[in-house]
């Protein structure tokens, strides 16, 4: 008897299984020959959807040895700054990476662009009280005439922040 109730409870299990993998996989009339397709799945929305204008223009990369900051302040990351002049007609864009092993209780960073905020705000770059390694991007248009690109750093740990080898790299795209 524990035999037939295990076959029993065994050949249903399965029963069960292949009517629910029938119903996964069951196929429909659809004006494209019947092939299978998942749902629509819904879009996450991301702070920069493409940052790729089209062809690289140029680069440029520039890194320090360290920077510190007190507890609450705000500074640019040394090395930043760039002067870029903006194309003759349309925009170009810009990809700016700052990559830096830090120690900080928190650290935003955020991308200036002739000295006001771009709209993608501020980023973490490191959050806990060890020696971490952090990168952050930003992308902005560029238009015609000259611009300034800097990034600027702010402790919000209250235990101040520092930045070995900050690297910022400007990648600009036509």
């Amino acid at each position: 008897m524990i035999t037939t109730f295990r076959t029993i409870t065994a050949a249903g299990a399965a029963a069960l299984a292949l009517a629910g993998g029938a119903a996964l996989t069951g196929t429909s009339a659809q004006a494209d020959g019947g092939a299978h397709r998942l749902p629509p799945r819904p879009e996450a929305r991301s702070l920069v959807s493409s940052c790729s204008g089209g062809q690289e223009i140029s680069m440029s990369r520039r890194a320090t040895d360290y920077q510190g900051l007190a507890a609450g302040a705000a500074a640019e990351v040394e090395g930043s700054q760039l002067q870029v002049k903006g194309p003759t007609k349309g925009t170009d864009t810009v990809l700016v990476t700052l990559y830096a092993m830090s120690y900080s209780g928190g650290s935003s960073v955020q991308l200036y662009r002739d000295g006001v905020g771009t709209s993608e705000g501020s980023k973490y770059l490191a959050y806990g009280t060890t020696l971490d390694q952090g990168a952050v991007q930003f992308c902005t248009k560029i238009g015609k005439g000259q611009h300034t690109l800097s990034l600027k750093v702010t402790d919000t740990g209250g235990s101040g922040t520092t930045l070995y080898y900050p690297t910022v790299t400007y990648q600009r795209f036509s």
